[in-house]
């Protein structure tokens, strides 16, 4: 039986929540619970709409859990995730989605850029690069002679130096 309430919020459904429980979002992202351990809820989730498939993977207190993945329709915030306990995840749905083998990150942040980390904090946001904009930045090049001597002067540098 699928139903909005996560496994254990509703003592009607007679469930728990466990390693296994997963859970589907009407855009197509799933989410798999991997562990239930110490009060924290290790989980996956799997952004079906990127190109490849994105996985996020992250732990968080078991009533943070609960809070953040709880539909409330009193909530105009909650978001609604159709939770799953007794039918296994749906792995041909990622692998047709096109997720790749390879490396797994511990976390979502790990597969941030140092960049990126950065304009998210700072909150900014990209933008294409009008290269005639940016030109007039650029170092301008030496012509003719100057630059011979400054090529000149440098290897002179560099050959003291090995010497």
């Amino acid at each position: 039986m699928s139903t909005y309430d996560i496994p254990g919020d509703n003592p009607v459904n007679r469930d728990v929540l466990a390693n296994g429980c997963w859970a589907e979002h009407d855009d197509g992202s799933l989410l798999l619970v991997q562990s239930t351990e110490g009060g924290r809820i290790v989980y996956m989730m799997f952004d079906t709409a990127t190109d490849p498939i994105t996985e996020y993977r992250d732990a968080m207190p078991e009533a943070g859990f609960r809070k953040t993945f709880s539909w409330n329709a009193k909530d105009k915030d909650s978001v609604k995730w159709l939770w799953h306990d007794k039918t296994p995840f749906p792995w041909d749905r990622v692998i047709k989605s096109g997720a790749a083998p390879g490396t797994h990150y511990p976390s979502a942040q790990d597969q941030l850029s140092a960049a990126s980390r950065v304009a998210r904090s700072l909150q900014l946001r990209g933008e294409d690069v009008d290269e005639e904009e940016v030109e007039v930045l650029a170092p301008k090049k030496a012509k003719g002679k100057t630059s011979k001597r400054i090529i000149k002067a440098l290897q002179r540098v560099i050959d003291e130096l090995r010497a």
